[in-house]
């Protein structure tokens, strides 16, 4: 039985590892009169939206189901209270926390949505223990640690996870039958016609992709491969050197790249695997191949560009690849995205320089207004005449 410190950590690298390290935040102490307090047991943090952690682990568990049923009642309770309090500390001033990738980050409270998420480490919990959410000041969930882990084992992704915490908070149900409720959701989604796509958003010719939120079968169960090659696309981009940008311009990127559903990273990294043998087949020394995808999202804010070009990565390559960038985020603002609001992220993978990598990775953040004077974009979109492409 993992007790204290060891549940807090155990509850950390399920999300670290599933998901990715960059959105998993230590808890940190704040000065509280002539105290301390700690904030939370842990912090997940994911563009916009921000989860408090409180775990409370059972040591010594007994024989009586009433007892147990109303400890896990009671530390639900004080846990739902401390994450109120954790949520308005991190409110009331910007603060410094660090994450699993061992990175510090200002992160202000006031830029996020709250939610808080209890997890209960207990090795028997009594059936039918259904804690009280009536002390709650934030949406929250109450479950168990091997749910948490069910969770993040079964989805892959932060953003998915959170997403999920979101959709469910304030819906009490009994500890232990998270997974139920899960695939209830995951019947439902399947079920459900997707939603329509805004028609100006639209290519003509282009098939538009739609896959239930909640997949019935644990994301990368198949395909490996594809949904590894996607994974290694996250950490190149989170364990690269930065030169100019700063880290929240890398956790902005990297929350945007994981806002790609779940059930699309299969196909996107077979396209990116079969892009990859395509262009090593048509470019000579002379042509440059380019395969490229570009995906637009239903909420208009999102905007993602992936790609393979056959040229090792050089000035050339990039300001082709930044062009390209900047094409596609103006075409997409044309189509009716907010210029506050759309980010464009695009990745392009070329063939190495050196080492024995199988690629290199580069990575351009488009944000806000993009203009082009008359000529130029009648020689880009002579470059790049599809907008898939």
């Amino acid at each position: 039985m993992r007790t204290g410190p060891a549940a807090e950590a155990a509850t950390q690298d399920a999300a670290a590892v599933w998901g990715l390290p960059d959105f998993v935040y230590l808890p940190e102490s704040a000065a509280v009169g002539s105290g301390t307090r700690e904030l939370g047991d842990g912090l997940l943090i994911v563009g916009d939206l921000g989860v408090v952690v409180q775990v409370k682990s059972r040591e010594n568990p007994g024989s009586d189901p009433e007892r147990e049923r109303s400890w896990l009642k009671k530390k639900a309770s004080d846990a739902i209270k401390q994450g109120n309090g954790t949520v308005r500390f991190l409110k009331a001033q910007p603060r410094l926390l660090t994450n699993l990738r061992g990175r510090s980050v200002e992160i202000d409270g006031n830029a996020h949505r709250w939610l808080v998420v209890v997890v209960l480490d207990h090795d028997a919990p009594p059936g039918e223990t259904v804690p009280s959410l009536e002390e709650a000041k934030h949406p929250t969930v109450v479950l168990l640690r091997r749910d948490w882990e069910f969770l993040f084992e079964q989805l892959k992704s932060t953003h998915a996870v959170v997403e999920y915490f979101e959709r469910v908070a304030g819906e009490a149900v009994g500890l232990g039958d998270e997974p139920l409720r899960y695939y209830d959701l995951a019947q439902e989604d399947a079920a459900t016609p997707p939603s329509p796509f805004p028609e100006e958003m639209m290519v003509a010719g282009v098939e538009v992709v739609s896959t239930p939120l909640l997949p019935l079968a644990p994301v990368a169960a198949s395909d490996r491969k594809a949904h590894s090659l996607v994974r290694m696309i996250f950490e190149d981009i989170a364990t690269t050197r930065l030169t100019q940008a700063t880290e929240v311009d890398r956790l902005l990127v990297l929350a945007q790249l994981d806002r790609l559903p779940v059930g699309q990273r299969a196909s996107l990294g077979e396209f990116l695997l079969d892009a990859m043998s395509a262009v090593a087949v048509q470019a000579d020394e002379e042509a440059i191949a380019w395969r490229m995808r570009s995906v637009r999202g239903l909420d208009r804010r999102t905007h993602l560009g992936y790609g393979v070009c056959s040229r090792p990565h050089d000035e050339k390559i990039q300001h082709m690849f930044g062009l390209w960038a900047q094409l596609r985020h103006y075409d997409v603002l044309q189509a009716g995205a907010a210029c506050d609001e759309l980010r464009t992220v695009a990745v392009v993978l070329t063939p190495p320089r050196r080492g024995r990598r199988q690629w290199d990775t580069t990575m351009v953040s488009v944000f806000g207004e993009v203009g082009f004077e008359d000529e130029t974009l009648a020689t880009l979109r002579s470059a790049f005449p599809s907008a898939l492409e």
